[in-house]
């Protein structure tokens, strides 16, 4: 029998190292690239339409850059509250329907009542909106520092003597236009689902800051932020024993939340003038009832 010659055998292990097929070529150890998964960007609403009226605006609102206040668990342990001696609620002359057909009654002025239920106008703006003279937060910018020349008088007069009381507290919302409004809470909606931002956020025309009487305030103990944190805090706790001194309110209480269909907002103050806080404090009542008993 012919022996295979040298060249024979490395032929045929050359064959078997490298497969039966010699056009074949070898796999890769590259990896198949895969699709990159990047996170969306933040929806960042369109730029504030101006206002319907003819008169100039103040810088305009280019984004909404408000971050949704957060919810907190109460204190395991919290006292029970006992109002104090009752005061008799100042009349008014002439007495005001709160509402007409779910609009709200401009004529209340400072009383005006509006809630989830009861909208203002969507062209609304008070004509005696101006700036007051007290610390805001950077993002607060334009229309968002203003307040009518009532409130914003009492504001100074709160945030002069909480420094003096060692108290730091700047503004971080006051006004809000309704179609900022519209970006604010779509924003929300978007984020988070209606049913979770109207706990929170009011629909457009329905909220307090369009009145121009309402500002949400906060601490450097908080970050600047909204949350119910700064109850526990001096800053909060003080808000809570000296608004009413000023002639605001704590709008938006933790006990109230089912009347007034939105969590507690240590933060929102509603400027209603001092003697109508002092009996709203001492009655320890939600708004809307208070002005019930008023028109009574």
């Amino acid at each position: 029998m012919r022996k295979p010659s040298q060249w024979m055998v490395c032929c045929a292990l050359t064959l078997t190292l490298v497969g039966c097929n010699p056009n074949e070529q070898p796999p890769t150890n590259e990896p198949t690239e895969q699709p990159v998964v990047t996170e969306e960007e933040p929806m960042t609403p369109p730029v504030e339409a101006p206002e319907s009226n003819d008169e100039e605006s103040d810088t305009p609102d280019t984004e909404v850059t408000e971050e949704p206040p957060t919810e907190e668990e109460p204190p395991a342990e919290t006292p029970e509250t006992t109002p104090e001696e009752e005061a008799p609620p100042v009349e008014l002359v002439p007495k005001e329907p709160l509402q007409t057909n779910g609009q709200a009654n401009l004529a209340l002025d400072t009383l005006i009542l509006v809630n989830k239920q009861i909208a203002l106008p969507s062209n609304y703006k008070p004509q005696d909106l101006v700036t007051p003279n007290i610390d805001f937060v950077d993002s607060a910018t334009g229309d968002r520092r203003m307040l009518r020349q009532e409130a914003a008088s009492g504001i100074e007069a709160l945030m002069t003597a909480a420094k003096t009381a060692g108290i730091d507290l700047r503004g971080t919302s006051a006004f809000r236009s309704y179609d900022y409004q519209v970006q604010l809470f779509n924003a929300y909606v978007a984020r988070d689902g209606k049913e979770q931002a109207m706990k929170y956020s009011a629909p457009p025309g329905h909220s307090e800051h369009q009145t121009g009487l309402a500002i949400d305030v906060s601490s450097a103990s908080v970050g600047y932020q909204l949350t119910q944190g700064l109850e526990q805090t001096k800053e909060g706790k003080w808000l809570a024993d000296n608004a009413h001194k000023f002639g605001f309110i704590v709008r938006y209480q933790r006990a109230f939340e089912d009347e007034t269909g939105y969590m507690y907002e240590p933060w929102h103050l509603r400027y209603i003038g001092v003697e109508h806080a002092t009996n709203v404090k001492q009655m320890n009542v939600p708004f809307e009832e208070y002005l019930k008993q008023l028109m009574d």
